[in-house]
């Protein structure tokens, strides 16, 4: 027999999956899939020209109600602007986030404490560098920023909790943020600097 072509398909293994993911509104909170192709989900929700989100195989709960499921939908599109956070089952799903500043080639972790959207949020953010409000939460066109080893909790809700390796929030809502004092940081927490992405 003449010999086959070899595949012009890529292997299985490099074709982007959809990311299973676990978001919070003001409201709701959603089960479900999102699909940000090659770039990463932080890229894919900073994408300044898209104000909404496909969520594919979405299951719908009321904060109030947490045992019970409003609905599940084939798809929910949701408006990026009402997303508080959405949590993550590992660090490497965020995707290339390093951004370097005035020279800074380490991105530097601080636990910090934030409150938005009606929930409290406590996590490791990275900056290069020393930790400053008015460039983190002003600087750049980004809306959502990576918070790691994270805990959650729905202010009028305190049922409502969850923890992840990593989530990424809404920093247009942002109430009010602190940096942890030193007795309040989490004993397993690991203090190294991490290389900013090139």
């Amino acid at each position: 027999p003449p010999p086959r072509s070899p595949s012009l398909s890529p292997p299985a293994a490099s074709v982007p999956k959809p990311i299973s993911v676990e978001m919070y509104t003001e409201s709701h909170r959603i089960l479900g899939r999102i699909d940000p192709g090659p770039m990463g989900l932080f890229s894919y929700l900073n994408i300044p020209t898209t104000n909404y989100l496909e969520v594919e195989g979405a299951h719908l709960n009321r904060l109030h109600q947490p045992g019970r499921m409003v609905a599940r939908f084939q798809t929910l599109w949701l408006v990026k602007d009402e997303i508080v956070t959405v949590l993550l089952s590992s660090r490497a799903e965020i995707g290339p986030s390093g951004v370097a500043r005035g020279g800074y080639s380490t991105m530097v972790p601080h636990w910090v404490h934030l409150v938005l959207g009606g929930y409290e949020l406590r996590g490791q953010v990275e900056t290069p560098g020393k930790f400053n409000y008015g460039s983190f939460m002003i600087e750049g066109d980004r809306i959502f920023i990576p918070l790691y080893n994270t805990e959650l909790i729905a202010i009028l809700f305190p049922d409502i909790r969850a923890s992840s390796p990593a989530m990424l929030f809404n920093r247009e809502m942002v109430d009010a943020i602190a940096l942890l004092p030193k007795e309040a940081i989490p004993p397993h927490s690991s203090p190294e600097p991490t290389r900013a992405a090139p």
